[in-house]
């Protein structure tokens, strides 16, 4: 109850949130994804995966490779999105940033994701997402999670409430959530198991690192240096973005030779600098590796007891920390380290541990514990389709009763072709599979001897007349699913009035006549009805407008079969199934190899994440279906081939039109009755 009414509250406010927002700095760069205006394009039953930002990224890493399936890994900042997308560039993890915590912008990414089951990391915790996932039987789960010593109870459950599971770094950790009266168990620090990457700085003599250091942290390290041996080096990581000018300044008045990690010409660090500030973002497990020592920032404050030692225990680097190091005392027991007892002890026990032994690299174990306590909640269904935008539920009423007058309308004396006329259409208004196998149909038709006409409004062309295949029109009088009917070999007329369109296509000589998306175009008579349906989302998402379900439920009883797409389906009227492969890719007209490597894919279709799934993506764009393709996709391609699909193809400007890689996308149905092809075999 209290979620409903938090969010109750604070709708009135979202125009004024979006607004602010669009002028942030760090906002701005992220905005459609944001607000639910665009989401990431994934198959329905995914993982998802949330993580506030660079160090929950970091710690989901591991684990979210290893988890079965097609993943959805969601970030709060546009940092931890940037790291998340190059770490998982080119694999079944889609990255996108979390929508705002409401239920009408979380609403669009959950109606397409559907997740069988939601795992936050660390202490990350949205209960607008949360308490979505319990109404529609989804568990959430949170892994890696750290309880603070003395956290007042009440406060914490309303912030920790719903979730099936708490998976802990440590046994501390899961004792204090069970007595809150919550499930726990020990899974460990996912940090422990993070594979690290290389470097990105080379060093040409001994040096150590300040580790998420905060306030007061750096100046010890600056004293420390002092005690260390002639010539050693310091890395100054600081935990926050916010304090990196404050830390240059400390580091300039120190007198010390010094240079900024943003600054470098190249990856070598010169040899006169004594101090280094990291002020970039995400590199800091890389930086670790080679290091004589490391020091765990935030251990000589006891309120905040310290930030993990995992990633220099990864690196087998010699640990040091301060006297609080309580908030990752099980991780720290594993290894190897040092107590400086106050920071003018720091510089003795960072000198031991530069002459000490170096400990062998360690890993803890969790993604293995976590991945075996996750995976009851794994197995269940897909989550129940949702409707992509709930405000408008008032507004189903209305669109019904209209659609209703129109179809009385156009119903009345249907006109009678003087050849057998084919629909083929579906209640869902957003690409179930209509115009595919429309395609299959006229090929299979042409190849018994039909002359294939096709008949279609032309969603986006230019005119609202008739136009007419056989009288020159392309894709711009005849919409980019009438080009491809063209291309492929059918006569096509498109119109708005289906009556004139089928008359052209009879007078034009068709021997047989499809109509495109003609279930509810009832100005014609058919003399077969065909329903297509994609298997993974029957309900089409609810009721237009608030999902994508036309009010032609009636009609779609009445048909005399289906076509099902992206999966099987069982029904009373007979079900063919259509399935999918990839054509051979095209570069302008010519017939080319797949490009190399990861690529920037754009589509303007209906499902885009069918194309997109089946390539090595570097990025990805969904465009508005039929829309316009704009030139500037090149430079958002940043050097990577540009690839799109035979239905984009036909609204490429012409500048890009030799320039981008494209591939058609193959129907093949099998087991079709005798009696639903015309000329074979009377009803």
């Amino acid at each position: 109850m209290i979620w409903r009414l938090s969010a109750g509250l604070s709708t009135p406010l979202l125009p004024l949130w979006a607004g602010l927002s669009a002028v942030h700095p760090r906002l701005r760069g992220d905005w459609r994804e944001r607000w639910g205006l665009s989401v990431a394009q994934v198959a329905p039953g995914v993982i998802w995966v949330h993580a506030a930002s660079l160090g929950e990224v970091g710690a989901a890493e591991a684990l979210v490779r290893a988890l079965p399936g097609e993943v959805l890994l969601t970030v709060d900042t546009d940092t931890g999105a940037a790291l998340a997308r190059r770490l998982f560039a080119g694999s079944r993890v889609a990255v996108a940033v979390r929508p705002v915590d409401h239920p009408w912008t979380l609403a669009p990414l959950w109606a397409q994701a559907r997740p069988r089951a939601l795992v936050f990391v660390e202490n990350t915790w949205w209960p607008q997402l949360a308490r979505r996932a319990a109404e529609h039987g989804a568990p959430a789960v949170r892994v890696s999670v750290r309880v603070r010593q003395g956290t007042a109870p009440r406060p914490y459950l309303l912030r920790v409430g719903g979730a099936a599971l708490h998976i802990t770094q440590g046994r501390a950790d899961a004792a204090r959530l069970r007595a809150m009266g919550l499930e726990a168990v020990v899974g460990g620090d996912l940090k422990g198991d993070r594979p690290l990457p290389p470097s990105p700085l080379r060093w040409s003599r001994p040096f150590v690192v300040g580790a998420s250091t905060r306030e007061g942290d750096e100046g010890a390290l600056l004293e420390a240096l002092s005690a260390l041996p002639p010539g050693t080096a310091l890395l100054l990581a600081p935990r926050h973005r916010e304090r990196w000018e404050r830390v240059a300044a400390l580091i300039q008045a120190s007198g010390r030779p010094w240079a900024r990690r943003s600054r470098l010409s190249g990856a070598q660090v010169p040899d006169e600098v004594e101090v280094l500030l990291l002020d970039s973002l995400g590199e800091l497990a890389g930086c670790l590796r080679g290091a004589g020592a490391a020091f765990i920032g935030g251990t000589f404050d006891p309120a905040l007891g310290g930030h993990s030692p995992s990633e220099a225990g990864r690196a087998g680097v010699p640990v040091v920390v301060g006297p609080h190091a309580t908030a990752n005392a099980e991780a720290l027991a594993r290894l190897p380290h040092r107590i400086a007892a106050s920071r003018e002890a720091l510089g003795d026990q960072l000198a031991a541990a530069l002459a000490g032994p170096r400990p062998a690299p360690w890993t803890s174990g969790a993604v293995r514990h976590t991945l075996e306590a996750l995976t009851p909640f794994l197995g269940g269904p897909p989550a129940p389709e949702a409707p992509p935008r709930p405000w408008a539920a008032p507004l189903v009423g209305p669109y019904r009763l209209g659609a209703a007058v129109d179809l009385r309308v156009r119903g009345h004396a249907p006109h009678r072709a003087g050849v057998p006329v084919i629909s083929v259409g579906s209640e869902d208004a957003r690409g179930p599979g209509k115009t595919s196998t429309v395609r299959w149909w006229a090929a299979a038709l042409r190849a018994r001897g039909h002359t294939a006409g096709v008949a279609l409004r032309g969603y986006r062309r230019q005119g609202r007349g008739l136009a007419c295949s056989w009288e020159g029109a392309r894709a711009a009088g005849l919409g980019d699913e009438g080009e491809l009917h063209r291309r492929d070999g059918s006569l096509v007329a498109a119109c708005g009035d289906r009556r004139r369109a089928v008359r052209a296509l009879e007078a034009a000589g068709a021997t047989v006549i499809l109509l495109d998306d003609g279930l509810g175009a009832r100005e014609v008579a058919r003399d077969l009805e065909l329903v297509v349906v994609d298997a993974q989302r029957r309900g089409a998402r609810g009721p237009l407008p608030a999902g994508e379900r036309r009010p032609l439920e009636a009609l779609a009883r009445a048909a005399d079969g289906i076509v099902a797409h992206r999966g099987p389906l069982s029904a009373p009227i007979p079900v063919v199934e259509a399935r999918r492969r990839e054509g051979p890719w095209h570069l302008g007209d010519r017939v080319v190899p797949a490009p190399e490597g990861p690529v920037a894919a754009f589509a303007g279709v209906g499902q885009p994440g069918d194309f997109f799934r089946a390539l090595t993506l570097g990025r990805s764009r969904a465009l508005p279906d039929h829309g316009v393709v704009p030139a500037e996709l090149l430079r958002w391609a940043d050097g990577l081939p540009l690839v799109c699909t035979a239905k984009d193809r036909v609204r490429l400007p012409p500048e890009l039109a030799d320039l981008v890689y494209w591939r058609d996308v193959i129907v093949e149905i099998e087991g079709v009755p005798e009696w639903w092809l015309p000329g074979v075999a009377g009803r």
